[in-house]
């Protein structure tokens, strides 16, 4: 007969390895589980255009939807694709091979500890395409929309230059790295794409820009339908990019008015939920190695008793970014100009010594550069670039100003249109306007160009876009794009 004190111990003894068995069951479903959620992870990492890398990558540290799981990362060839971020740029850095050479290809591990209980990796092989030789910029090229008041006229047009002069086009017929074409979701002619009015394209409209990319400018890829904007934002105009040697990214910005949480468009303007009144404009800005993944939007520049519209920003080869900005103020409360007082919403250009300076870093160069020599009655949407080496007027800097004047071709409403100007010297500029020489014959344009982008080509990429039955890239509605919103990550 087991004494008291044998019995309980032998109890002890059979409680203790159920718990132990216990535990190690809970230990063994937690390892599962673990090795389940890492699966998920790795699964969910996606290097864009791996076959055919031309630039930076992104390598994300983390993904959203699994906080606290860090990723780690080796590449097989750090000489080609860093694995370590440098300084302010993150890792990812790509130098590409030699003109000539063959591609290179990399392998990228991604690693993470989850759990504690073993290491999970996944690789990914990309390819990395060598250098090219550029020659030198020979001609220019513009993609732009046409006209407002015409829903063939919101497509995305493109032209070429006759020569090396970007006042004489030619509509298109529609080797380096890749480029990027970003725009607007917005139609102003068309309900199918959501419009109602004004107001409503101010206070409820798209939070989303339109993404392509082309690795020839002949080829272009399926339009994205991207999200950039935060909830509160009213809407996403005129978005832009730069490239951002500082960080070693694009740097995306747009302009967006901002609302309360949790208020809405409404034509009733008494709706205590409603978003009114309008607000003026702000610039926000989002980081992308690639278009794909990028950090979440923040404020650029905001200035209280101001607004802002259509930013663009270029450097002057001197230390300085120059950025021209629509000054808006008739959109908002009690907002003033922020440059000199004005019969007119006109342009005006400041400058600071980084892209990403804060707003108090931007010291005012111009203001009133369209009313001052055209006495315009508005102004917005500016492009700006620097004229090729050989270009017809020599050294120095353009800018087509989307605006309305008493000598405007067209007086119909909202139809506003390029005007280029010339300076010698964009950090000490004397904005002074020209004639177009040839504009491109866009199909019912009517002679009306708007909002674009104008950059600089060498003599065979002119002719590979020249030589392309491509007009003109057209925008279909948002809910047929391909829907995608950027992988966010941390800046």
């Amino acid at each position: 007969m087991c004494c008291p004190k044998h019995v309980a111990l032998q109890a002890a003894s059979i409680r203790s390895a159920l718990v132990l068995a216990n535990l190690f069951a809970s230990s063994l479903c937690i390892a599962i589980d673990a090795a389940v959620s890492g699966t998920k992870v790795l699964d969910n990492i996606v290097i864009p255009n791996a076959d055919n890398v031309r630039g930076y990558l992104h390598l994300p540290t983390e993904l959203p939807a699994y906080p606290g799981v860090y990723i780690h990362w080796k590449s097989s060839h750090p000489d080609v694709v860093s694995d370590r971020p440098r300084g302010r740029i993150a890792a990812g850095v790509v130098k590409l091979p030699p003109v000539h050479s063959d591609a290179v290809t990399a392998h990228l591990t991604a690693c993470l500890e989850d759990g504690g209980y073993r290491p999970l990796c996944r690789q990914f092989p990309v390819t990395v395409q060598p250098s090219v030789d550029f020659a030198q910029f020979s001609r220019y090229a513009m993609t732009n929309f046409a006209r407002s008041n015409s829903n063939i006229g919101q497509q995305v047009y493109f032209a070429t230059s006759v020569g090396n002069d970007p006042t004489a086009w030619v509509a298109t017929n529609d080797e380096g790295d890749r480029f990027f074409l970003i725009a607007t979701d917005l139609n102003v002619d068309g309900v199918e794409y959501g419009w109602k009015d004004w107001d409503w394209a101010q206070s409820g409209a798209s939070r989303y820009i339109e993404v392509w990319e082309s690795d020839d400018l002949r080829n272009w890829s399926q339009q994205r339908h991207v999200l950039v904007s935060p909830e509160e934002a009213g809407m996403t105009y005129a978005p832009e990019a730069i490239w951002d040697p500082e960080i070693g990214a694009f740097v995306v910005f747009w302009t967006s008015s901002m609302y309360p949480k949790g208020t809405h468009y409404s034509s009733d303007k008494s709706d205590p939920n409603g978003r009114y009144p309008l607000t003026g404009g702000q610039t926000f800005y989002s980081t992308t190695w690639d278009f794909v993944n990028s950090s979440p939007a923040k404020v650029m520049t905001t200035r209280t008793g101001h607004g802002t519209l259509d930013p663009v920003i270029i450097p002057d080869g001197k230390g300085y970014y120059q950025r021209i900005v629509s000054d808006r103020n008739s959109t908002g409360v009690n907002l003033t100009w922020y440059g000199l007082p004005c019969d007119s919403e006109d342009l005006y250009q400041e400058r600071a010594r980084s892209v990403l300076a804060q707003p108090d870093e931007w010291q005012l160069v111009a203001t009133r550069i369209t009313h001052r020599t055209m006495n315009t009655t508005y102004a917005e949407g500016p492009l700006v670039f620097k004229a090729n080496a050989a270009d017809l007027r020599g050294k120095g800097y353009y800018m087509y100003a989307d605006q309305k004047w008493a000598g405007s071709p067209s007086g119909e409403f909202m139809e506003k249109q390029y005007q280029p100007y010339w300076t010698a010297d964009v950090g000490n500029p004397d904005w002074q306007p020209m004639n177009w020489k040839q504009k491109p014959d866009y199909n019912l344009s009517l002679g009306v160009i708007r909002h674009g982008h104008i950059w600089s080509l060498t003599a065979a990429e002119h002719a590979a876009i020249r030589g392309t039955n491509l007009r003109s890239s057209n925008i279909i509605p948002p809910q047929e794009a391909r829907l995608q919103h950027w992988r966010v990550s941390r800046p």
